[in-house]
């Protein structure tokens, strides 16, 4: 491998990883620092209209808004669980891709290994 090689390598896992480090930057900016906190709360404006829906006894509204508020954290869940996915895949997709780039490739096929006598056996052999 020549210098040359080795230094444009370099220079792409720099600018991989200054990539990555802009993409988290501002993926978490926009996904965690500039939400509104109340969009995925139970204060929010969907989730108290469904809850005034709720009707009849004081038991009946009271499971209503129970099974509203559990529905509501699963739903949460998954949002922050996709926020949190957004954020960390494509670094971690562009790093792998970067890895497996380096590795050297295998010179022999898969026969030519299978076929060749192992060096422990080639010298016990009688001449």
């Amino acid at each position: 491998m020549t210098v040359q090689t080795t230094n444009i390598r370099t220079m792409l896992r720099w600018f991989a990883m200054l990539a990555c480090a802009i993409w988290m930057g501002a993926t978490f900016y926009l996904e965690f620092l500039d939400v509104d906190p109340d969009q995925f709360g139970f204060r929010s404006s969907d989730v108290e209209s469904q809850m005034k829906s709720c009707g009849g006894s004081f038991q009946q509204r009271y499971d209503c808004k129970e099974a509203i508020i559990i529905a509501k954290g699963y739903d949460s869940f998954l949002i922050w669980t996709e926020k949190v996915c957004l954020i960390l895949v494509p670094p971690v997709l562009v790093v792998y891709l970067l890895n497996r780039g380096r590795r050297e490739k295998p010179r022999s096929g898969l026969r030519t290994r299978l076929a060749r006598v192992p060096r422990s056996v080639a010298r016990r052999r009688v001449r």
